[in-house]
């Protein structure tokens, strides 16, 4: 038998938690472009309590401007154009926070 990757690896290095405080940018392009209703109801969440936001220094909102999301792939792709290739999960998150969420890694 052949194990797969779950889906949410089309647009998560990570777990599948749509609202992940630890998920980077160009993953929450990807969220609003694969699965836009999640976005909103993480943009929802966000919402509800002033001066709260999953990324620091920039909301959902903000975020979701299509310059910024422009900005956002063209950071990741020059970022990542002259990476090796590689499957060791340290080299996939060598370029994410240094900390992370303890479910996303048990």
């Amino acid at each position: 038998a052949v194990i797969g990757l779950p889906s949410y690896y089309e647009w998560r290095t990570r777990s599948g938690c749509y609202f992940c405080f630890f998920q980077q940018k160009i993953e929450w392009v990807w969220l609003l472009e694969q699965h836009p209703d999640l976005f909103e109801k993480a943009k929802y969440y966000e919402n509800q309590k002033d001066g709260f936001t999953w990324n620091q220094g920039e909301s959902l909102i903000e975020l979701a401007n299509p310059v910024r999301v422009e900005n956002i792939k063209r950071d990741f792709l020059n970022r990542h154009k002259n990476k090796p290739k590689s499957s060791l999960l340290i080299d996939i998150l060598d370029d994410s926070e240094s900390e992370g969420c303890a479910s996303c890694f048990i």
